[in-house]
């Protein structure tokens, strides 16, 4: 027996096996990160002391927060036939254009859900993101350490509902290629590595720009940024556009760093 597409086996849901790439993808390389971190290798790219939590401290909650609320939600769209259904296959520009818009959609609503509720002093305790802010986002697997309705607002919703209005159909490789994707660069903007190190800047002329743009595209400083100075980079982060921080003017290279008042009171008494 085969699933609506011909392409699974029926007892085989494409939300399941989109599931399953994710959790090998987040699962492998947050190993893969964890190794780096205990043997010292990429220490050159390593900007961040390791997280205090163990990687086996961190993992009850992270699988909990997988399995319980986002299996379920992605296999609740796909039998209400709001996603993960529909035509086998996608056009080419159709393809392009719901991996772009997935990138766009993801920035906006992280956005509203991340700085309008997650981080409104009234609510942040309540939904539980104080949980992720115990963490420095120095241990990659840390990625998906939160209270459940965090995890939901943050992590389900911006996935879920651009998936939803793209209208991927069941595109099996399009699919796969989000779920995966989507797992590598959370895993990375928590690692406490910054790729961008070693690419050379300020050379000045096109090799400059195209060198600098191509750091702007890989490094992790955004996210670092947000776990340290908290009201900064709420969806400027590795994998994103940052279009919502950089049109509210809340990323992280805009907002000027708070000096603490006794620094502050210091400085003004020595001027006088």
């Amino acid at each position: 027996m085969t699933d609506a597409t011909g392409a699974l086996p029926a007892w085989l849901p494409l939300s399941v096996l989109a599931f399953a790439v994710q959790m090998l993808a987040y699962h492998g390389v947050g190993l893969w990160f964890e190794w780096c971190d205990r043997t010292g290798r990429l220490s050159d790219f390593k900007t961040r002391p390791v997280e205090r939590m163990s990687y086996f401290a961190l993992m009850p909650r992270v699988l909990a927060n997988q399995f319980l609320i986002l299996l379920p939600s992605m296999m609740a769209v796909q039998y209400l036939g709001l996603a993960f259904v529909g035509a086998p296959h996608l056009a080419w520009w159709h393809f392009l254009a719901a991996l772009a818009f997935m990138g766009v959609g993801h920035d906006i609503v992280q956005y509203i859900s991340h700085r309008v509720l997650l981080h409104r002093p009234t609510l942040m305790r309540k939904l539980g993101h104080s949980v992720h802010h115990t963490t420095s986002a120095s241990r990659g697997v840390s990625a998906c350490y939160m209270s459940f309705a965090d995890f939901f607002l943050e992590i389900v919703l911006p996935y879920l509902i651009p998936l939803i209005i793209v209208r991927a159909g069941a595109d099996i490789s399009f699919h796969c290629l989000v779920a995966g994707l989507g797992a590598i660069g959370g895993l990375y903007e928590h690692a406490g590595y910054d790729f961008s190190l070693k690419i050379p800047r300020g050379a000045g002329g096109l090799r400059g720009r195209f060198h600098d743009a191509l750091a702007g595209l890989v490094t992790s400083k955004a996210h670092a940024e947000h776990h340290r100075r908290g009201m900064v980079s709420f969806s400027d982060g590795f994998g994103s556009p940052g279009i919502c921080d950089s049109i509210f003017a809340t990323r992280w290279d805009l907002v000027a760093e708070r000096v603490p008042t006794r620094t502050r009171d210091a400085r003004e008494e020595a001027a006088h």
